[in-house]
């Protein structure tokens, strides 16, 4: 048995059926396991749903690691933020795992927005800035999750739809301003 195969699984099941039904029963069924199989490698539902939440940290990561850094600020903010976007449309399981996982109880710790977005954490704070100045953009970093987290939830879970280039457009000029020039950015793809 491989951990990801586990992990693959449970936010399939997570996507499917809703957190509070993705027993560990229908983890081993799916995986054709026995219980104590499954248990060897992880002490319980949480240590599984702790996993998970690394992977999806690790892959969100590897996709904005993609981006190709510009000059421009706000255009390197407009891609990485599109590109998150475009993600988190692509793997749906990965998008209602993180949807689920807020405000549960089955992680020991909560699902830390800044641990995902450490990439543009580092392009906010170029230089070593004050405490002060640090909390604040985690807080601006933490509703701009919540936010892009509401809009896939209402857009692609509900309306079953995909973004389109205006409304990230948008999204990315509430959070990182506007001053950017528009027909440049919508003539750009990634």
């Amino acid at each position: 048995m491989d951990k990801k195969d586990v992990i693959k699984i449970t936010l399939e099941l997570i996507k499917e059926k809703k957190l509070e039904k993705a027993s560990i029963g229908e983890i081993v069924k799916r995986l054709e396991l026995s219980p104590g199989n499954l248990y060897y490698h992880f002490k319980n539902k949480s240590d599984i749903y702790k996993e998970a939440a690394d992977y999806s940290a690790e892959e969100i990561i590897k996709n904005l690691n993609k981006v190709r850094k510009k000059e421009n600020k706000r255009d390197y903010l407009y891609n990485l933020t599109k590109s998150l976007i475009k993600f988190l449309e692509e793997r749906e399981e990965i998008l209602c795992f993180l949807l689920s996982m807020k405000g549960t109880c089955f992680l020991d710790k909560e699902l830390e927005s800044q641990d995902i977005l450490i990439k543009f954490k580092k392009l906010l704070l170029e230089e070593k800035d004050s405490l002060e100045e640090e909390n604040k953009i985690l807080l601006k970093l933490s509703m701009f999750m919540g936010s892009i987290y509401e809009v896939l939830y209402i857009n692609k879970l509900v309306k079953k739809k995909n973004l389109n280039e205006e409304e990230i457009q948008e999204i990315s000029e509430s959070f990182w301003g506007n001053n950017m020039d528009r027909t440049q950015i919508l003539g750009q793809r990634l």
